[in-house]
């Protein structure tokens, strides 16, 4: 009998122990008190946390990442968000966002701005920035925060090669527009020479020799002309000027 007794207690015990912990778990003491944002360079922290919904009742261990991800990620220009909790009641928000390439005329005066993958992240009209105009691409329909639906994936995909290429090494700023209207005879245009790419074969060397040749540009005085990088395997380069 005395043991039993002995056995309850220490049930009881052991059960008022759990019970003050998760309590105290749950309590006001564990509620973030701290916020952070950190990796947004285009979106303001603001934002991010008012899409976010959360706010300082929120417990550190009733905290549900995958929602407020979800909530965050409604923004396109964002692309991934991670988490990290800091014990007791620290969140600090890592966010990854995405980078415009280029436009694409759309209506008069509206454009469709695309990144490096070719995912629709805005539509509104051209503010000034310095993106290359996009032609070439034939389309019927769009979905935000979705690669655009073209009727010939040729001339998407030289857009999305290029373009991360362009972004790789810093030359999207130098590009006033890029046409794809023929995918074997890519063009792009910095200030007024025409540069001829030809297709997306060896694409990343014909990059590479066109960030060369901008870093001399001014030293010849070239002020016009066409630049022919389409033989690029075969060091076969034509400028007429």
């Amino acid at each position: 009998m005395g043991t039993i007794s002995f056995r309850f207690k220490i049930a009881l015990l052991i059960s008022a122990t759990l019970s003050s912990l998760i309590l105290f778990m749950f309590s006001p003491f564990f509620n973030f008190t701290n916020i952070t944002v950190t990796g947004n360079v285009q979106i303001e922290t603001e934002e991010i946390l008012t899409r976010a919904k959360l706010d300082y009742s929120t417990n550190f261990f009733l905290f549900s990442p995958n929602q407020v991800r979800q909530n965050i990620m409604e923004n396109h220009y964002i692309d991934r968000v991670m988490f990290r909790r800091v014990f007791p009641n620290t969140l600090i928000i890592t966010i990854q966002e995405r980078f415009l390439s280029g436009y694409i005329k759309f209506l008069e005066g509206v454009y469709l701005y695309i990144d490096e993958q070719g995912r629709v992240l805005d539509v509104r009209p051209y503010r000034g920035e310095d993106l290359p105009i996009i032609t070439g691409l034939r389309f019927s329909q769009f979905h935000l925060g979705q690669p655009l639906e073209v009727d010939y994936p040729d001339t998407f995909n030289t857009v999305v090669i290029y373009a991360q290429l362009l972004n790789q090494h810093n030359l999207v700023e130098y590009v006033s527009q890029m046409d794809v209207s023929n995918p074997s005879n890519t063009r792009i245009r910095i200030y007024n020479i025409e540069v001829q790419l030809g297709d997306t074969q060896n694409a990343h060397e014909k990059i590479l020799t066109l960030k060369e040749i901008i870093q001399v540009w001014s030293d010849f005085r070239i002020e016009r002309g066409v630049l022919s990088l389409q033989e690029i395997a075969h060091q076969y380069i034509f400028l007429r000027i």
